[in-house]
């Protein structure tokens, strides 16, 4: 009789664990699954990083090249309406802007690639190639004797999933020049990624951070 006892009562607690641990992976599971449902249908992160990776300026053949990532961390897909490469200077106005770039290098070579608009999927990265023409010549007359050299940056247009609309500007090198007043080297004028939903209307001569791991390659030949 003690050991049927004993049988039983073993059984019966080894029945009330199981029911628990089942329990415990129920629950659990209905948690990570309203947890689930509420990244995914209710909470909302909007987040768009710009980075500008390499610049390079192929002087005397007048061809400037940019590489810009877009990577969305958010958990929402984000549109690039469009980006351009551009000049800062005057263009028939008294103060200087920022004036787009969107001559071909080549017929075949669009100015950006792929093409805008794009969309960026949440938790992904698009890389964006510009490829405009700059003159020489151009690029020297548009110098800017506070900073001792001319700039060329980039304009963005964004929007969120929500549809709200931003627009940046923001100077990515510098164009050294000689006492001559000709192109020698470049330098860069970013050392950060941009917000991607910040409506940003950056002048020269950009940030003044130290070069860390933002801080994109910039090379330009010396005018011959």
């Amino acid at each position: 009789m003690a050991d049927a006892a004993d049988k039983s009562t073993g059984l019966s607690a080894g029945w009330r664990a199981e029911i628990k641990l089942t329990t415990v992976v129920a629950v659990g599971a209905l948690v990570l699954s309203g947890l689930n449902f509420y990244r995914s249908y209710l909470y909302e992160k909007q987040d768009l990083e710009i980075t500008v990776t390499e610049v390079s300026y192929v002087t005397n053949q007048g061809e400037l090249y940019m590489t810009v990532a877009f990577a969305n961390g958010g958990n929402r897909d984000a549109a690039i309406l469009r980006v351009e490469p551009a000049l800062w200077g005057r263009r028939n106005k008294k103060d200087p802007e920022w004036i787009p770039l969107t001559d071909r290098v080549h017929s075949n070579i669009p100015v950006t690639v792929p093409k805008t608009p794009a969309v960026v999927r949440a938790g992904g990265v698009e890389m964006v190639t510009l490829s405009a023409r700059l003159d020489a010549e151009d690029a020297e007359q548009a110098v800017q004797m506070a900073h001792s050299g001319a700039f060329v940056g980039i304009r963005v247009a964004t929007m969120n999933s929500i549809g709200d609309l931003y627009l940046l500007h923001h100077p990515v090198a510098r164009l050294v020049l000689d006492a001559q007043g000709r192109i020698r080297s470049a330098e860069p004028t970013i050392h950060r990624s941009l917000s991607g939903f910040v409506d940003l209307d950056g002048a020269p001569p950009g940030d003044q951070l130290q070069s860390n791991k933002k801080t994109p390659f910039v090379w330009a030949d010396e005018h011959s």
